[in-house]
């Protein structure tokens, strides 16, 4: 670890009008650190004040720490420099004053940590912030509260940041998830994991980040263009607040330059807007329902000055996400039963960390295996580092461990899907005994069949809408006579995306019994519903990029709408076609009939679905233009109207 003096001609006593100090760990030279003078205690610090025009660089390097400095950068121009690069270093406690007052682009604080590594920046404080401010909020440039280099491929940690009014990111951590295409060439991959921190008034983004499993860990963002951005690949936010975005989004997703089909988790986090900068990416999870923080304070160990940054210390009152009385890490009262399963997900003793998720249809707690791995670590769920949501009484459980240890639930119900990152580091115990994924969703599947057997059959079906992998966004929407519910498919798509509704990007409506559904997914992702009842009428925007599965079986709209029917109603149906085929006509045709059964609107004959097309009772009014409109009646057609050039069929008997 170096300190450079970067002022033209200038010797260090005339450019700091204080004592400098930088205490260093092992690897730092004795130089160094006998002419910064004698160490410092625990809560000292020394103070750094930076002339004008002139400038202080620190250079981190493997197994090397910087901490409790104040560096002063309230001279005109004045800056300082601090470089982290390579393995299990440190840069902590440190508290700068002062505004950046230079709106050119600058990265004064760049990181990267080597494969197999770790950093930390911990107690970091910059809340002065960029000028001038409000000028670059839109566009970028000036300096950036810290930039992740490319090539980063370890495991950076970032904790107790305050970070506030930057023109170029509070922190800039997506590069690591550079494309091979970027001009930078493809990045390291490394994770980013910011915990604790807080960031305000930033653009074009709070925290920006776009590394496989890279996350926020309890922080408030708020006031910036986007709060958390999600450039790239698969990243998440947990237990955070993100509020009151002043452009694009509290959670925004994917980049409209790479158009990356990148996916932002939320779990336990508010957040009130979302956004998509270009067609691609997708926002899983929905709000929590609380009162969201919004200060510095409300988080846990942030320095609210500087100098409490330097010293290693925080006067904040921290008040912890909740939603209402919860204390286990749930999301609702559901308990579990004394029979209730030990399901255990440990580690080899050489793994890293090793991510997992499963989902079970009945309650979920964190649990504490009676046993040891065989690496002789812990086996315990917590909820500090691992998650429990619930909804509707099905649960989604994960979290990630490694090192000989492992995490343990007890699972009472049924597991319905099990995902392991890393599959050959990772294995899964169902009460103390190994097994495969198939094996525990078959053990715990019978139980519940056993139970089940003098229970109502449940006749909802699982409708899943399915995207090829290269589908740019595709929509659609269906009608359905009975209840309808988000639901996960126990399975992946053939590109192996997620299939899983969600109340964030989709939406479901109700009127007098009658469901409306539908939203929008692709780049080989789906949807996915719990439909109880006929399926009346599917409407896809793009047929050649996405397909229909109804219980997991590939079926055409019309297949979908034969067998939700069910066989005892067919009697009743209606089973007669009107088709009013207006498409060799440019101006609107009009047209109502009267029928003595019933009526309903129909896709035969490729028809479309037309909103502003009235069905009362047993009467219909609607129009139709380069379009076909088909309905299926019972009974006869007592009365008809159409005025313009239209071709009318009826066919009797059509529907078999």
């Amino acid at each position: 670890m170096t300190e450079r003096d970067t002022g033209s001609e200038t010797r260090r006593d005339q450019l700091f009008d204080r004592r400098t100090y930088l205490k260093g760990v092992a690897g730092v030279g004795a130089t160094i650190a006998a002419s910064m003078g004698a160490a410092a205690q625990s809560g000292d610090y020394e103070e750094v004040v930076v002339g004008a025009n002139q400038s202080v660089t620190y250079t981190v390097g493997s197994g090397e720490t910087l901490e409790n400095l104040l560096i002063d950068i309230s001279a005109h121009n004045a800056k300082f420099y601090i470089r982290a690069n390579g393995s299990d270093w440190a840069v902590r406690n440190i508290g700068i004053r002062g505004t950046w007052d230079d709106d050119t682009k600058e990265e004064p604080f760049i990181v990267n940590v080597t494969a197999g590594g770790t950093g930390v920046v911990e107690n970091f404080y910059w809340a002065d912030g960029t000028a001038p401010f409000d000028s670059q909020r839109t566009y970028g440039g000036a300096a950036t509260g810290c930039y992740v280099a490319n090539s980063h491929a370890g495991t950076l940690i970032m904790e107790n940041m305050n970070l506030q009014g930057f023109s170029d990111n509070g922190v800039y951590g997506s590069s690591p998830g550079d494309l091979s295409s970027h001009p930078s060439g493809g990045g390291g991959g490394g994770e980013v994991i910011i915990r604790n921190s807080y960031a305000a008034d930033c653009a074009p983004a709070g925290f920006r980040l776009g590394s496989d499993g890279s996350r926020l860990e309890n922080c408030v963002v708020t006031n910036c263009t986007r709060n958390y951005w999600g450039f790239y690949h698969d990243t998440a936010v947990v237990d955070c607040d993100l509020s009151d975005s002043s452009q694009h989004g509290d959670i925004v997703v994917s980049d409209s330059y790479w158009d990356h089909a990148a996916t932002v988790t939320a779990r336990n986090t508010y957040f009130e807007t979302t956004g998509k900068h270009g067609s691609n990416g997708r926002v899983v999870g929905s709000s929590a329902d609380r009162t969201p923080r919004t200060k510095p304070d409300q988080v846990e160990g942030v320095p609210l000055t500087p100098e409490e940054a330097a010293a290693g210390t925080s006067s904040a009152d921290p008040s912890p996400p909740t939603n209402g009385d919860e204390d286990d890490g749930t999301d609702d009262d559901g308990e579990v039963s004394e029979d209730a399963h030990l399901l255990a997900f440990v580690t080899e003793s050489d793994a890293r960390l090793a991510e997992y998720e499963f989902t079970a249809e009945g309650p979920v707690e964190f649990a504490t295996a009676p046993y040891e791995s065989p690496s002789g670590g812990s086996i315990e769920g917590s909820s500090s580092n691992d998650y429990i949501e619930s909804d509707n009484g099905t649960y989604r459980a994960g979290g990630a461990t490694g090192g000989g240890y492992g995490d343990a639930f007890h699972v009472d119900g049924p597991v319905t899907a099990i995902d392991l990152d890393q599959p050959d580091a990772m294995w899964i115990e169902l009460d103390g005994e190994e097994m495969t994924v198939e094996e525990v969703i078959e053990a715990t599947a019978e139980e519940e069949d056993d139970q089940q057997d003098d229970d109502a059959e449940d006749t909802s079906n699982l409708l899943a809408f399915v995207t090829e992998s290269d589908a740019r966004l595709a929509e659609y929407e269906f009608t359905a006579e009975g209840p309808v519910e988000f639901a996960t498919a126990p399975y992946e798509s053939p590109s192996g995306g997620s299939i899983e509704g969600s109340s964030s990007n989709d939406y479901i409506e109700s009127d007098n019994g009658t469901y409306r559904a539908g939203g929008a997914t692709g780049g080989g992702y789906g949807d996915a519903f719990r439909v109880d009842g006929p399926v009346t009428a599917i409407d896809l925007d793009q047929p050649d990029a996405m397909w229909i599965e109804l219980d997991g079986e590939e079926m055409t709209a019309e297949e979908v709408i034969e067998a939700t029917s069910g066989e005892d109603d067919r009697e009743d149906r209606p089973s007669h076609a009107i088709v009013i085929d207006g498409t060799e006509s440019d101006e609107p045709v009009s047209y109502s009939f009267k029928v003595s059964g019933s009526i309903e609107k129909s896709t035969y004959r490729d028809a479309s679905i037309d909103d502003d097309d009235i069905i009362d009772g047993n009467e219909i009014e609607g129009t139709v233009r380069n379009s076909t409109d088909t309905y299926w009646f019972s009974g006869d057609i007592v009365d008809f109207w159409l005025n313009g050039n239209a071709r009318v069929d009826v066919e009797y008997d059509a529907r078999e």
